[in-house]
């Protein structure tokens, strides 16, 4: 039966590591389709989608997350959400007339945001590896700013006939005994999975054949699983309330041309048309 996107938690019955795997393929495929991407440029959105999905999950589970990639000198940047609801999006955007930037030649930084409980946001930045390895940049990311012991790789290979798109995040936890000894063991153990690619092309992505393989020969138990797909949090109504923050003037303006305004959704590509009487009833409104 073909896997599905979604999200995977487990920890050791030692208590010493937890690890989060996730199955991006759909959603990237999604995602890359929307901004009309192929090649590197595909995989690196995959790989930045796959890690605001494992931020979230394990940092903010309850809580939107975004992950911004900006390159210097205002080359642009790649942007990737993950929602609560089980829903991620991605944007990439160079400035106009300019080629897409391309992580592996230009320098950049990555951006980590996530929405605190009581709605402050924490950010941290890290600059992004002269390889553009998202993995390690994500890494530097978790011991810098959360100061959390992390091993991470992000996988994505989704051109030809076996597209995969995935990775996992396995983390150090404070109850652990021995630590050093068991950083060791882990960190030995996951040379393996230094590239994950082929084992997630051979598998379909499966988050569950990950962990076991990652866990294998240690007992653990699995505690949570959240599908994961593409969307958008776009809508006609987020159109109307963007529109009535216009001065006046601005809205009289759109009115005077006399036709239906089309506005487009630079993240899904869905259209919405607002009709004159729409803006004519925000004149009133205001």
């Amino acid at each position: 039966m073909p896997e599905r996107d979604a999200v995977m938690r487990a920890m050791t019955n030692d208590g010493a590591f937890r690890i989060v795997a996730a199955r991006t393929t759909d959603t990237a495929r999604g995602v890359i389709a929307a901004q009309k991407l192929s090649g590197d440029a595909a995989d690196d959105m995959a790989d930045l989608v796959t890690a605001a999905v494992l931020y979230r999950e394990t940092m903010a589970p309850s809580l939107r997350v975004q992950c911004i990639v900006r390159f210097e000198n205002g080359a642009g940047q790649m942007v990737a959400d993950s929602h609560p609801d089980g829903w991620s999006r991605g944007l990439l955007q160079a400035p106009p007339g300019e080629a897409r930037p391309d992580i592996r030649t230009t320098a950049a930084t990555l951006e980590m945001m996530r929405t605190l409980p009581n709605s402050d946001l924490h950010r941290g930045i890290v600059e992004v590896p002269d390889s553009g390895n998202l993995s390690e940049a994500f890494m530097r990311y978790m011991q810098l700013s959360e100061q959390i012991v992390s091993m991470i790789s992000l996988g994505s290979s989704l051109a030809g006939e076996q597209p995969a798109a995935g990775g996992y995040l396995v983390q150090l936890l404070p109850e652990a005994t021995e630590a050093e000894a068991a950083m060791q063991t882990m960190t030995k153990r996951l040379e393996d999975f230094v590239e994950i690619r082929e084992r997630l092309r051979a598998s379909d992505g499966s988050p569950t054949r990950l962990i076991e393989q990652i866990f294998e020969g240690m007992p653990f138990t699995w505690l949570h699983q959240s599908d994961i797909r593409f969307g958008c949090q776009c809508s006609q109504l987020r159109v109307m309330t963007t529109l009535s923050l216009l001065d006046r003037s601005e809205i009289q303006d759109l009115v005077d041309e006399g036709e239906p305004v089309s506005i487009g959704c630079d993240y899904c590509g869905a259209s919405y048309t607002v009709e004159i009487a729409h803006l004519q009833g925000l004149l009133s409104a205001s």
